[in-house]
């Protein structure tokens, strides 16, 4: 993502998720989104609609099941830039798999 790399992010994420992964990214506004084609067709769109992200890390810890990422947003659309300090939090089944991916407003 501090690449600009959506769809290169896009393919390490899922490569590293379970089938029945449930993602929440910021941008779907509390949207939960089941599975990793729902993942992709949501960022189709939001692409579609000519918006723009990109992220970066800041801090990365582990903590029991669960990967904690402290870093940045931002998104540029509907002639808007809106920056935002985040939280990513990564959940991971047994197989090393992640099982959730969330994002809160840090």
């Amino acid at each position: 993502m501090e690449r600009d790399d959506l769809a290169g992010a896009l393919d390490e994420l899922l490569a590293h998720s379970a089938d029945d992964v449930v993602f929440e990214p910021h941008a779907a506004q509390g949207q939960e989104l089941h599975g990793p084609d729902a993942l992709r067709a949501f960022w189709a769109r939001f692409a579609e609609e000519g918006f723009q992200v990109r992220a970066g890390a800041y801090s990365i810890s582990e903590e029991g099941n669960s990967v904690i990422v402290s870093g940045w947003v931002r998104t540029i659309g509907e002639g808007r830039l809106a920056d935002t300090q985040s939280r990513w939090v990564y959940r991971f089944n047994d197989e090393d798999q992640i099982v959730s991916a969330g994002v809160e407003r840090a």
